[in-house]
């Protein structure tokens, strides 16, 4: 296991909300497959944010998902659609990243920042309880 450096909780949802605004401004600039892509990084630093609380670190994207799945979605501290919503995203967020065929919406980017600013607040509520 990694050191998680102190402070690593709040840097890592520091990053997320920061990654939330981007993607909500690449959406008011039409910038739509960019949009998606900040909108899943902010997902992304919510998740680092809860390994780190417990003192964790990953090293992949799926090893990520694969932690929050079993330290916080299976004990019931994070609700199952979050974890859906995480693994769409991550999916989405290749296809905006690395599959220049794919076309996304305005419905789309606004549904994902609608995951994305959910999934960051139940990622609030379990770090500032723990």
């Amino acid at each position: 296991m990694t050191e998680v450096p102190s402070g690593s909780v709040q840097l890592e949802l520091e990053r997320a909300a920061a990654a939330l605004v981007s993607a909500t401004v690449l959406l008011g600039a039409g910038q739509y497959a960019d949009a998606v892509s900040r909108a899943y990084y902010a997902m992304f630093h919510g998740a680092c944010a809860l390994l780190a609380s417990i003192g964790r670190t990953s090293r992949t994207h799926d090893g990520l998902r694969a932690l929050v799945a079993e330290h916080f979605i299976r004990p019931g501290l994070l609700p199952h659609e979050h974890g859906r919503a995480l693994s769409r995203m991550a999916g989405d967020r290749g296809d905006a990243d690395y599959n220049v065929a794919a076309v996304f919406s305005e419905a789309d980017v606004r549904e994902d920042i609608a995951l994305a600013q959910a999934f960051l607040e139940a990622v609030r509520r379990i770090t500032t309880d723990s």
